[in-house]
């Protein structure tokens, strides 16, 4: 495994986030910080890459993967951004720690794969994520660093041996600051849900929204 040293001077680290995109686009599988935890991505567009990264999460294949995207832009080649309410969030809350369950969109440059109708996609607060989507091309998986059913890692040093072995490439920002996870909206036909509480407060969507339809406090 390589890995990839980053500091607070260096965040976009661009030799190294370009080496990163190389071993995506080669069908490799990379560990990168966003601004709630470590995450193992691949190039989305390869069924190869996908099938490795569930196998060696030891992940069922039929839970949906999150992504990361570069900007607004990237999140809309795969997705549709098409209400108010939607729009409003990406204005307010991107980049940040909010995902949005959006309608993939059928022409998507994405490999074969069961990802459903919607896709849950966020543009991070991580300059080394962002970076990583834009050299990529393409928005990034972005699964937790860790053996499913185990702690999510925010510092490298906690990332378990068996994914390190497993992946081509580290890019290794240390101990990330706390932070709750992302929250997950979905916007509904007249209202929305709050589906995952996380770093967004249901506070902050409610002055934003209004009332949500329903609150879903058990996801993980």
């Amino acid at each position: 495994m390589q890995r990839i040293v980053l500091t607070h001077s260096e965040s976009d680290a661009p030799a190294g986030i370009e080496r990163a995109a190389e071993i995506l686009h080669g069908g490799g599988l990379v560990i990168y910080p966003t601004d709630t935890l470590y995450a193992i991505g691949c190039d989305p567009r390869s069924a190869t890459a996908l099938e490795r990264l569930v196998d060696m999460k030891r992940r069922p294949a039929t839970l949906r993967l999150p992504m990361v995207a570069a900007d607004r832009d990237q999140v809309e080649r795969v997705a549709r951004l098409r209400t108010y309410r939607e729009r409003a969030l990406a204005d307010r809350f991107w980049p940040g720690p909010l995902t949005l369950v959006l309608p993939r969109r059928i022409e998507a440059p994405l490999a074969p794969w069961s990802w459903g109708d919607t896709l849950a996609v966020r543009v991070p607060g991580s300059p080394p994520a962002r970076a990583l989507a834009r050299a990529l091309g393409s928005p990034l998986p972005s699964t937790s660093a860790n053996l499913s059913g185990q702690a999510a890692p925010c510092d490298s040093a906690a990332i378990a041996s068996d994914l390190l072995d497993g992946v081509d490439l580290l890019i290794d920002a240390g101990a990330l600051a706390p932070s709750p996870p992302s929250s997950i909206v979905q916007v509904t036909e007249d209202s929305w849900r709050l589906l995952r509480a996380g770093a967004v407060s249901v506070e902050e969507l409610i002055a934003l929204l209004g009332p949500p339809e329903a609150v879903i406090t058990g996801r993980d």
